[in-house]
């Protein structure tokens, strides 16, 4: 069974994730605004199709923040991650979270300027070479 149409190539750089997150806490939830969730995340890898991130904090940042049971909860959520140094938006779905390292790992459904993310993927590889 094959995992992923694009190979992922490795890159830090940090990025604002907002995640759509409607009826997922209830009603007047203090814990998001509209629906959203922001965290500040350091990606893995990307590719076309892609990326991987770490999360390093989120306005959620208690004790109860990403628990397993939460977790398992954000996989198939709507994302937009906004590349701001790349003046790039990638939207996607979470695929898979892992509660103990707070990784996450999303499949891109939409870039907002195609080109460019060609081309960030393309200085990626060439970086890593």
């Amino acid at each position: 069974m094959e995992r992923r149409s694009f190979p992922r190539i490795p890159v830090q750089t940090h990025i604002q994730i907002d995640m759509t997150a409607d009826g997922f806490f209830g009603r007047g939830h203090p814990s998001h605004e509209q629906g959203a969730i922001s965290c500040m995340v350091t990606s893995i890898d990307i590719s076309l199709g892609g990326f991987s991130v770490r999360i390093l904090r989120s306005p959620l940042d208690t004790g109860m923040s990403f628990s397993p049971a939460l977790a398992y909860m954000l996989v198939g959520r709507d994302i937009t991650a906004l590349f701001k140094d790349e003046q790039v938006t990638v939207k996607g779905k979470v695929v898979r979270v892992d509660p103990e390292t707070m990784l996450m790992a999303v499949v891109i459904t939409r870039v907002s300027d195609i080109h460019r993310w060609r081309e960030i993927c393309s200085q990626a590889i060439a970086g890593k070479n």
